[in-house]
C-alpha cells in the first residue's frame, strides 16, 4: 500500500500550481528642445503599458491597451485584462498629471479589490534649450498560474472593457 500513497503525495505536489511574479509598467515621456534661428524647434514623446515576467519578457506590452492611453488625467483611467494568466479579471488603474505623466497606479482583482498600489517616479532632466521628462509606475504582484505565455503579438492577455 506504501507505493500507492507515494503515487498520489507525488501526483498531488505534481498538479500545485505556482504564483508567477509579474511586474507592470505604465510608462511616459516627452521632450522639447528650442532651436537655434536655422531650424525649428524638436519635440516628441512615448507612452506605453506592459507586464513583464521575473525573466524580463513581456505577457502583455500595447502602448495604447484597447487604442486608449493607458493613463488617464484626474481620477484616472481603468481597465479589465483577462486571459491565461489569471483566474478571474485583473483591473489596471492609472492616474496621470496635467501633461500625461503616471502619478499613481493601482491593480484589482475582479471585484476591484486593490492588490497592489503604487506612486509613480518622475525624472526632469534639463539639457541646455532642451527639456526632458520621464515617469513610469510599477506594481509587482503574482498570477494565478506558475507560467504566464509570452505575447507574441496575439497575446495570452486582452483588455476587455474600459
Amino acid at each position: 500500500m506504501a507505493p500507492l500513497r507515494n503515487t498520489l503525495i507525488c501526483l498531488m505536489a505534481a498538479s500545485t500550481v505556482y504564483a508567477e511574479h509579474l511586474r507592470v509598467v505604465w510608462s511616459s515621456g516627452h521632450f522639447s528642445s528650442i532651436s537655434g534661428p536655422i531650424g525649428g524647434s524638436q519635440n516628441g514623446g512615448y507612452s506605453g503599458f506592459a507586464i513583464l515576467n521575473d525573466a524580463g519578457d513581456a505577457v502583455y506590452d500595447q502602448a495604447n491597451p484597447d487604442d486608449h492611453a493607458p493613463c488617464y488625467l484626474g481620477s484616472g483611467r481603468e481597465f479589465t485584462i483577462e486571459g491565461d494568466c489569471w483566474a478571474t479579471p485583473r483591473k489596471f488603474q492609472c492616474s496621470a498629471d496635467f501633461g500625461g505623466q503616471p502619478q499613481s497606479c493601482a491593480v484589482k482583482d475582479g471585484d476591484g479589490n486593490v492588490l497592489a498600489e503604487a506612486d509613480a517616479q518622475k525624472d526632469t532632466t534639463f539639457i541646455g534649450i532642451a527639456i526632458g521628462i520621464d515617469s513610469s509606475c510599477v506594481i509587482e504582484f503574482d498570477s494565478d498560474s506558475d507560467g504566464c505565455p509570452i505575447d507574441d503579438g496575439n497575446g495570452p492577455l486582452h483588455v476587455t472593457s474600459g
